[in-house]
């Protein structure tokens, strides 16, 4: 573990770091012992000591006309990182509402390979309260190329109470799943392979639409628009009104 990796990290420079280290070696030191140590120029540590003293993590003491700087407990470091962690989480809900309201949507991200199509998955779980649910296109192939962690996913997002409402294409692949439906939270609703020529998987959800694809071009999109989002939750109305329901299970 490098230390000074770590404490540049939490906010201090290569020098400052370099400076705190010293002090903590040497227990109370002069300003020319540290440049001594530390083979930063003495005006430099001056300037250094000021900052550290400010930041909490440095004091001084003065004893017959000799300045000497003394570590603070490193236990400092906790609390000052404590602290800011609660002034981040006191300003996140106006942060968040920039965030959502912003001009520059829609937000575009591209994921490729097996763990793109996984961490699209998970969006669904970190934005998805209990209760809501995704509206999906379903065709085939995610759970032949990910059988692993389809099964995994599927477990967390009934923990999470998140339901999925879907026009499947009837396919054994599918028509297995949607024998569990009502223990795994689904609601479904069938097209045969003619009406529903596609591979494609779309969800739609909370202000997103992703679109992924699965076999040799495995690679997914998420879109996060608004007024895309409520576009395309409309075709999948359209298309819900148009499914064969089954709501006997006669597959």
């Amino acid at each position: 573990m490098n230390i000074k990796n770590i404490l540049q990290q939490i906010g201090l420079n290569t020098r400052q770091s370099e400076v705190y280290l010293a002090c903590l070696e040497l227990g109370k030191a002069t300003a020319y012992l540290i440049a001594k140590k530390t083979g930063i120029k003495r005006p430099s540590v001056y300037d250094i000591v000021e900052v550290l003293m400010r930041e909490g993590l440095l004091y001084k003491n003065t004893k017959n006309k000799i300045t000497y700087y003394y570590p603070n407990d490193p236990l400092v470091l906790i609390s000052k990182s404590k602290e800011k962690i609660k002034q981040i989480e006191d300003i996140m809900p106006m942060l968040q509402n920039l965030y959502m309201s912003s001009s520059v949507k829609p937000f575009i991200r591209y994921f490729e390979g097996k763990e793109g199509i996984k961490e699209i998955y998970e969006d669904t779980l970190k934005t998805l309260k209990h209760g809501e649910t995704i509206l999906s296109f379903t065709g085939e192939g995610v759970k032949e190329h990910l059988p692993d962690y389809t099964e995994e996913y599927l477990k967390k997002r009934i923990a999470k109470g998140i339901r999925i409402r879907g026009i499947f294409k009837k396919i054994p692949e599918t028509t297995k799943h949607i024998k569990n439906s009502e223990a795994e939270l689904r609601t479904g609703k069938f097209l045969d392979q003619e009406a529903f020529p596609f591979s494609n998987e779309i969800n739609i959800y909370k202000n997103k639409v992703v679109v992924a694809t699965y076999g040799k071009e495995m690679f997914g999109m998420l879109i996060e628009s608004k007024e895309f989002y409520n576009s395309m939750k409309v075709i999948f109305e359209l298309a819900w009104e148009g499914a064969r329901f089954r709501e006997k299970l006669d597959i």
